[in-house]
């Protein structure tokens, strides 16, 4: 019941707006990478291991990725991720 809920947002979902597109475009692709991670629910330790980052670098990239989309914690950084199109679910 979840999945076809999901799969009835997103389909019906328009385009990103102008401002988020915005702001995804400030990222770098660094940061963009660090964005999709956390959208697909990895943590700081495993973003570290996967992209050959010290775990410090990587407090610092998400960080930035927050305060370059305009939001306050993961959660609605991946919320924006889905809106974007950056990630699909699964």
């Amino acid at each position: 019941m979840t999945r076809k809920l999901i799969d009835a947002y997103t389909e019906r979902r328009p385009g990103h707006t102008p401002e988020q597109e915005r702001r995804l475009d400030a990222l770098t692709d660094r940061e963009r990478e660090v964005l999709t991670a956390i959208a697909s629910g990895w943590s700081n330790a495993e973003i570290a291991d996967r992209l050959s980052l010290a775990e410090s670098t990587v407090k610092s990239h998400v960080s930035r990725v927050l305060t370059k989309i305009g939001v306050r914690d993961r959660v609605q950084a991946v919320i924006f991720a889905y809106d974007v199109g950056l990630v699909r679910p699964a």
